[in-house]
């Protein structure tokens, strides 16, 4: 890191000598300077701003209990945020220097500044006194200047943005990337994650087209960057699901949205948002249904429903029942139930155990389906005709069902999300 940064403040931990902080503090010359000191060494910190040649505006942050690292702490995160605002310095425009004060004071400062500032540095020199194991010789001081290990490496947020990747808040996720992005030395890499995220929560929504837009935009950066360093990293997976992404986008494309609309449920229900899971379980179990109409009826039927022009091209055995008769506006639409109905009539052997549940009656005529008894939870919920929530018991209870029937495997995603890598990063 060089020595020609420029300065606007200085924060700097004062001990009983005062040469190291005069010598940092005469190479940069800023504007404001913070002294963090214990009452003891505040008489030096006043003596340090009465030695300097120009008039630097000065903050004083003493603790009396500067031996405990807890309080220390505990009165910069305090200070700090305070101090910054009412001097307008950009927190990248200030040198945290931690020579002076006692060990327990510089820790304290280097954890409590490593959440606001990026430029450290710590006065040694090329003699010390004591053979070299004591304090550096006057006239012999040499500043070592680092950068903060949190901007550096970001590993703190990358850690975070781990934790919302895991629980499929992407949205989140791109939002923490972008903000540490201009901090690190890799912001192309932190930026083309973040679309990345961008993508993943674009598909989570549902919102296929952007995925797709906002997916190619990530493998474009991202491949070359990690070709460059013979890592394939998330490319091959992410290649995955942009051609899926690209599949579901297209017209017609329910058998390629089937899956995905699966592995979304799944990932929303990981989140306890079980109404939403059932909603998309639901529309799930409807599709399956739709697209067997679809196969039996030559295309006629699309997604329950048969417009009048193609009436007269349904196979007989559909045209002639009760439930496939056109309706005012000449069309035939089925409900969920009705779709298995239909596929009943012709033979399916499909739907065959799902049409003997439906018709399932107790002693008293009364029915006992197991499968409305699941659908009616749904049908009465909050997001849909009713006010009683589904809750995990009634989602459970689909994903039983949907399993049994219609041969869903909801045990794990068809195209699961990896956990994010730090080696991602970097």
């Amino acid at each position: 890191m060089s020595s020609n940064i420029p300065i606007a403040a200085a924060l700097v931990s004062v001990g009983g000598s005062s040469a190291p902080v005069l010598h940092v503090l005469r190479q940069h010359r800023p504007v404001h300077v913070w002294y963090f000191c214990s009452p003891s060494s505040r008489v030096n910190a006043d003596s340090i701003q009465t030695q300097l040649d120009w008039h630097p505006m000065p903050r004083f942050i003493e603790v009396a209990r500067f031996e405990e690292i807890g309080p220390c702490y505990q009165a910069l995160r305090r200070k700090l945020p305070d101090i910054l605002a009412e001097a307008r310095v950009a927190p990248e425009s200030v040198l945290v220097d931690y020579t002076g004060g006692t060990k327990t004071m510089s820790a304290a400062l280097v954890l409590a500044a490593t959440e606001l500032f990026k430029q450290f540095s710590y006065v040694g020199g090329v003699q010390r006194e004591k053979s070299g194991l004591g304090i550096t010789v006057e006239g012999q001081e040499k500043v070592h200047y680092q950068a903060n290990p949190w901007a550096e490496l970001a590993l703190r947020e990358i850690e975070w943005a781990g934790i919302l990747w895991a629980a499929n808040q992407f949205d989140e996720v791109a939002r923490l990337l972008r903000k540490v992005a201009p901090q690190v030395p890799q912001p192309l890499r932190f930026e083309a994650m973040a679309t990345l995220a961008d993508g993943l929560a674009a598909r989570q929504r549902l919102d296929f087209p952007s995925a797709r837009g906002l997916l190619k935009t990530a493998q474009g950066r991202l491949r070359p960057m990690f070709e460059a360093q013979g890592d394939g990293g998330p490319v091959p997976w992410l290649a995955a699901v942009l051609a899926r992404c690209e599949r579901c986008a297209e017209a017609g494309s329910g058998p390629e949205i089937l899956p995905e609309l699966l592995d979304n449920t799944l990932r929303t229900a990981a989140q306890a948002r079980h109404e939403d899971a059932a909603a998309r379980l639901y529309r799930a179990m409807e599709l399956q249904g739709q697209l067997w109409l679809a196969e039996v009826s030559d295309g006629c039927f699309q997604n329950g429903r048969c417009r009048a022009e193609q009436v007269a091209k349904l196979p007989e055995t559909l045209r002639s029942q009760s439930i496939c008769q056109p309706g005012p506006d000449g069309e035939i639409k089925l409900s969920l139930e009705l779709c298995f109905r239909a596929l009943n009539a012709v033979g399916d052997p499909r739907v065959t155990a799902i049409v003997t549940d439906l018709d399932r009656q107790d002693a008293e005529g009364k029915t006992a389906s197991r499968w409305r008894a699941a659908t009616a939870k749904r049908n009465a919920s909050i997001l849909a005709h009713g006010l009683e929530p589904v809750g995990v018991s009634g989602f459970e209870q689909m994903k039983r069902l949907a399993g049994e029937f219609l041969g869903f495997d909801l045990q794990r995603e068809s195209l699961p999300t990896p956990p994010l890598e730090p080696s991602w990063f970097f």
